[in-house]
């Protein structure tokens, strides 16, 4: 993902499902997002927005840390449901 690319998220509809996201910034510094489990991965990218600087970065999550690589799936198909996700320079 490129910081250039972010734009405004999606507000947060209280009559759908949501989770709580903790995200690692590049720099060290933690940021913890809330967003409906339906939106797709790429949403996260909206909420970091310039806060990730301006080198590009891959989502990484689990253990041992995979790439999520696929932005178009829900944050629930992806399993990142109350997971924390570290962001890694490219």
């Amino acid at each position: 993902i490129h910081p250039s690319s972010s734009s405004t998220p999606v507000p947060l509809d209280p009559n759908i499902p949501s989770t709580s996201i903790a995200i690692r910034l590049l720099n060290g510094s933690r940021l913890v997002i809330k967003v409906n489990t339906c939106v797709p991965v790429s949403e996260i990218g909206h909420h970091i927005g310039t806060q990730a600087g301006e080198s590009s970065y891959v989502l990484t999550s689990g253990y041992p840390p995979r790439i999520v690589e696929d932005l178009s799936m829900s944050i629930e198909e992806a399993g990142l449901m109350g997971s924390q996700v570290v962001l890694k320079a490219v």
